[in-house]
């Protein structure tokens, strides 16, 4: 099947791992339905969006998990200290989010990626 110029790779095997060997990548990346982009590597996700919920969870259940609103235009995660992702370390360690960010963009222009518009239409890029 031929894909237009500007569509994006869905996916990228993982069989490797299967098998005992590498990743082919050194990261994953993450598109949810609302358009939001994360990557992790390593240990650290990047959620390039002011809050990666999309659950529309009432605000008592994030409180009793310990989940706090922040001011910052994006998430950041170390998932060797925090596997439920509480704890918002983007202010702490700008750099890693900065160059996480600048991982992500490279990937979504390389590949041609493009986010989905609210109508669920491939928006294209100009």
């Amino acid at each position: 099947m031929e894909l237009p110029p500007e569509a994006g790779e869905d996916s990228v095997s993982q069989m490797p791992l299967f098998r005992g060997e590498r990743s082919p990548r050194s990261f994953a990346v993450h598109h949810s339905c609302a358009g939001k982009f994360a990557i992790r590597r390593g240990e650290w996700v990047f959620i390039d969006a002011p809050s990666g919920d999309d659950n529309r969870e009432p605000q008592w259940f994030k409180d009793e998990r310990g989940y706090t609103d922040h001011q910052f235009p994006g998430e950041l995660y170390n998932l060797g200290d925090d596997i439920a992702e509480r704890s918002n370390l983007y202010g702490d360690y700008p750099e890693v989010a900065r160059k996480l960010r600048q991982l992500l963009a490279r990937v979504k222009e390389d590949a041609g990626s493009n986010p989905l518009s609210a109508e669920g239409e491939i928006t294209l890029s100009e």
